[in-house]
């Protein structure tokens, strides 16, 4: 498993693998360009609602909870959406996977013989849901992953398990399918491959590429055992 994602680094040259990151990245942007108002007036509400239930009238100690109460949100609010930005960025990739998928069998396996890809509306549903999914469970899963920042390394276990197993079943389904034996990994075997490539997601910088990563990664495992 490690050896394909090694594989994978080494294949990032390929302008194949390259294309889909900027054009992965880009959409993810866009995306949290257009949610950024959003989580400014969900914030605002939600300190609003909290000084008025404690409703301390005018004193400079409501004034510091309320700066105090700011910034602590924009500072959760900002932890969450570097945290969600790459699964934003895996769910655009599905668009554009056939490239990744096509130039990482082409270094490896060039003689394999694969199914013919998803249609477009196809692909972009699959993205959509799994994109919904994503933000679902980690909305769901947020309290812990606060609580665990305080008792380390429980937050980002939580992290890791779930993101981990939500990486690795969408790569499954979106590369394994274009194989004719369409093979499938143990739920173990998954999700650990699924774990390495959200703890890719935390790293500066690599979480950009880490999608393409991971998509190649999955095609040399993959093709190794066809």
């Amino acid at each position: 498993m490690l050896a394909s994602y090694v594989k994978a680094f080494g294949q990032l040259g390929d302008p194949r693998l390259t294309r889909p990151i900027l054009y992965s990245f880009g959409l993810a942007m866009l995306t949290t360009l257009l949610l950024l108002p959003v989580g400014y007036f969900c914030l605002e509400w939600l300190n609003e609602t909290l000084m008025g239930w404690i409703d301390g009238g005018d004193s400079w100690w409501m004034d510091a909870i309320e700066w105090s109460a700011r910034a602590l949100g924009w500072l959760i609010g900002l932890t969450v959406l570097f945290f969600v930005f790459g699964l934003m960025q895996t769910a655009y990739l599905g668009i554009f996977i056939d490239q990744v998928v096509e130039a990482a069998k082409d270094l490896t396996r060039p003689e394999l013989q694969f199914n013919p890809p998803l249609a477009l509306l196809a692909s972009s549903w699959c993205s959509a849901k799994f994109l919904a999914l994503s933000l679902f469970v980690n909305l769901l899963i947020l309290p812990l992953v606060l609580v665990g920042w305080f008792l380390p390394p429980m937050g980002l276990v939580i992290q890791l398990l779930a993101n981990g197993y939500l990486l690795g079943k969408e790569f499954e389904d979106l590369v394994a399918n274009r194989f004719p034996s369409r093979p499938k990994l143990s739920l173990l075997r998954r999700t650990t491959f699924g774990m390495v490539s959200a703890g890719l997601l935390l790293v500066p910088f690599v979480n950009f590429c880490a999608p393409v990563i991971t998509a190649a990664a999955f095609t040399n495992y993959y093709s190794s055992r066809e």
